[in-house]
């Protein structure tokens, strides 16, 4: 067989392999080793979601973000990152339903024994799968309807029918933006693939809080909407009620450093 004709099917056998891998719905990684602040008292049941380079710089090392980073397509995927404390028999699984795009179930049974480990459980999803975590949907976004929180994703239908939508987001915010005809509130939220502008009202505590936090990940509250634009032909705009940190909380004062079959933790008095 020529050599040409040989390097073709090699190419198509790995360009097949490559796309059969991203489309799973879920794929577990376990080389990979974030750091010690990725760690929370609930990552169980809460996992860290990253969907793009920077974030994951944020939890792993320069070797662990390299060696993730080859192995996520963001343009397709996202990854999951349960990093908890807890007994050493703690076990997390999932299951995968029939249906598309897929459901993704994960289930945390928390162990019997005392002995205090670290567990890291590591999962690139498929971006369009919905993810459950102990019966809640894991996304960033919160929609609130008859006065209670949701997780949701988009599209909003509400957004899409010309509604303003009353949201809780968690994304990076970014202050200071100038665009063309000043067609912008100069700051954003991205969360994801999606960027929205953000309406401050002139708020003396919301502008001192977005230049505070500009560059980091934040949680905001309010009514989106969309607008027509002149350079852009639709913007959504989310008009602030409240934007706090998106950091987790820093654990309690009165918290004593140990360590257990060589591992840290912490342990309150």
């Amino acid at each position: 067989m020529p050599i040409k004709v040989l390097v073709f099917h090699a190419m198509l056998s790995l360009l097949l392999f490559e796309t059969s891998w991203a489309s799973e719905p879920i794929v577990e990684i376990g080389d990979v080793q974030p750091k010690v602040s990725a760690f929370t008292f609930d990552g169980a049941k809460k996992p860290l979601v990253l969907q793009s380079v920077d974030e994951i710089a944020k939890h792993f090392d320069a070797k662990n973000s390299t060696n993730l980073k080859n192995k996520v397509d963001f343009g397709k995927q996202e990854v999951l990152v349960f990093a908890w404390r807890g007994s050493g028999q703690d076990r997390i699984g999932y299951e995968v339903l029939e249906s598309f795009p897929e459901q993704i179930r994960f289930s945390y049974r928390p162990g019997r024994t005392r002995d205090l480990r670290q567990h890291v459980k590591i999962f690139v999803v498929r971006s369009d799968v919905k993810c459950i975590v102990n019966g809640k949907l894991v996304s960033d976004l919160e929609i609130k309807k008859d006065g209670q929180w949701s997780s949701t994703k988009l599209p909003l239908v509400g957004l899409m029918e010309g509604k303003a939508v009353e949201v809780r987001v968690r994304g990076i915010l970014t202050n200071g933006i100038i665009a063309i005809g000043g067609e912008t509130t100069g700051t954003t939220i991205r969360f994801g693939k999606t960027t929205w502008e953000l309406e401050l009202q002139n708020q003396k505590t919301l502008r001192a809080a977005a230049e505070k936090l500009n560059g980091k990940p934040v949680v905001v509250s309010g009514l989106v909407r969309t607008q027509k634009g002149i350079e852009v032909a639709t913007r959504t705009i989310l008009t602030v009620k409240s934007l706090v940190s998106g950091l987790p909380k820093e654990p309690p004062k009165d918290t004593i450093s140990e360590r257990i079959m060589g591992k840290p933790f912490l342990r309150t008095n």
